[in-house]
């Protein structure tokens, strides 16, 4: 292996190795964890659909 690979790719193993050790940390991990509803639903749906849409098209002149 070519010491300029280890010297261009080392500051991305460390910030990967970094970033999974802040991830485990803050118990992005842990799987004991199980207070989300497996779905996730939105009350006034269609309401707000249609919010969305008359925003898009009412436009200031």
């Amino acid at each position: 292996m070519d010491i300029r690979f280890l010297i261009v790719g080392a500051p991305f193993i460390i910030a990967f190795f970094y970033t999974l050790f802040w991830l485990k940390r803050w118990g992005a991990f842990d799987s004991s964890i199980d207070n989300h509803p497996k779905k996730m639903t939105m009350k006034n749906e269609q309401s707000g659909r249609d919010l969305i849409i008359e925003n898009i098209f009412l436009t200031k002149n």
